[in-house]
């Protein structure tokens, strides 16, 4: 019969990544089917209730799951235990398993132990350090016991961690609920390790610290939707999904948040963010507070959809206007953050670049713009845009993306701007060498 799941079990323990070893008295869990396994599961999402478990054994696992994995793994983990439940972590010891694989004598038998079997599943995604798994362990709400360093043989050298579930606050179950559904919902995969983890992180943290701070209410709410509101929808109906003991907060505004979150996911509301950024006008020098400035629209145009009919018509308004358009390029963007526009600008450079070199300049143009817009402290992008100002004899134009290329730009690059510059002002010749595009800015140093 299978395995109930649905209440806790009060001597439950549960052998994660079992592969073909069965612990008899233990429920067996492995992703794939073994003949050891009891129950087939991931171990970043286990079909256990929180508090259900009074000790877990992960025994040659984390290694498998790598570093965000782990981080993941770890705070569900931490879910599924009771208080005061214990932890078993074993793995290969990084600096013992290098130094062993560093010694000619037992390389062939260290290096499995460093990168893992070829079979299904049996590759090595990332080592850990003692200090290094203690601080994840401590992050998903952990009390480490104790540490040990093994060597069962002279080339496999296995560190082992015993830690226990940690009192709860309101915070600690909310981090570990918010990083459930992230997976849950599909905005963060680890095993393709997310480049936009940090921010994720970011949210997670900043929303734990704000409840922890003023518990619930309409303010906290407030507070909350729009931390997550401004990189994404699906990010914001996701916390809300994790805020403990919804019974707790106030109802109306719970329903009219959701509400919210049905109207912008329908509106576009990533797209509309992101075509607000490319048009925002943006000094060089003054990007942060460009920014800053947009976080602050973002906040007031929330309160003016949440809480209409509070003086904030005006600036619902504007904001809706300058949003009214979104390109294409404005619609691909999944999160709404720095790295993510940075990623689409990269993009755009190329295939502005691309164009540039088919002399298609009025598409290199539209990519290029595009490109700066997006991400208006990158160089390679607004380099290319002044000399294909140059090649469409828009010399003012040019020498005004000159200018702006001085701020922050790397010493090394400096002389080049110069020269091309002294070359645009007609104080030197070979202007008309500058009109074709730079694959990259390498081959200025």
């Amino acid at each position: 019969m299978p395995l109930s799941t649905d209440a806790p079990t009060l001597d439950l323990r549960l052998h994660l990544g079992c592969g073909l070893v069965h612990r008899p008295g233990w429920v067996n869990l492995d992703r794939y089917q073994t003949a050891a396994a009891d129950v087939q599961a991931g171990a970043l999402l286990l079909p256990f209730a929180d508090g259900a478990a009074v000790e877990i054994a992960a025994c040659q696992l984390v290694e498998h799951l790598g570093y965000v994995g782990t981080l993941y793994a770890l705070s569900e983990w931490a879910r599924v235990l009771a208080p005061g439940g214990r932890l078993c972590v074993e793995t290969p010891d990084r600096g013992a398993t290098l130094r062993a694989a560093a010694d000619e004598a037992g390389r062939e038998q260290a290096l499995p132990w460093l990168f893992g079997a070829a079979g299904r599943g049996q590759g090595h995604r990332y080592l850990f350090g003692a200090a290094e798994l203690c601080g994840l362990l401590e992050q998903a709400g952990l009390s480490v016991l104790q540490v040990r360093r093994l060597c069962p043989t002279p080339y496999r050298p296995i560190l082992q961690i015993e830690a226990c579930r940690a009192g709860d606050t309101p915070a600690s179950h909310f981090r570990r609920a918010l990083r459930r559904r992230l997976l849950l919902d599909g905005l963060l995969d680890p095993a393709d390790a997310p480049p936009y983890l940090s921010i994720l992180e970011t949210v997670v943290e900043r929303a734990a610290a704000a409840l922890g701070d003023s518990g619930t209410g309409h303010e906290t709410l407030l507070q909350l939707f729009s931390l997550a509101a401004r990189y994404s929808p699906r990010l914001a109906a996701g916390l809300l999904r994790a805020l403990p003991d919804p019974a707790a907060w106030p109802a109306q505004a719970l329903e009219r948040a959701g509400r919210l979150l049905h109207e912008l996911e329908r509106e576009g509301w990533t797209a509309r963010l992101a075509c607000r950024w490319r048009t925002r006008t943006k000094f060089p020098g003054a990007v942060e507070a460009a920014w800053a400035g947009l976080e602050r629209e973002i906040s007031l145009y929330l309160a003016a959809r949440l809480y209409p009919g509070r003086g904030l018509e005006a600036a619902r308004a504007a904001f809706e206007a300058a949003t009214a358009a979104p390109s294409p390029e404005d619609r691909s963007l999944a999160l709404f953050c720095r790295p993510a526009l940075a990623d689409l600008a990269r993009r755009l450079a190329a295939r502005g670049v691309r164009a540039f070199a088919q002399g298609d300049l009025a598409a290199a143009a539209r990519a290029l713009e595009a490109a700066q817009g997006y991400d208006p402290g990158a160089h390679w992008p607004r380099w290319n845009l002044a000399r294909l100002y140059l090649a469409q004899d828009r010399s003012l134009d040019a020498l005004g993306q000159y200018e702006a290329l001085q701020e922050g730009l790397p010493a090394g690059l400096r002389p080049a701007l110069e020269r091309e510059m002294d070359a645009v002002t007609g104080r030197t010749g070979g202007r008309d060498a500058l009109a074709v595009p730079l694959a990259g800015l390498e081959g200025l140093l």
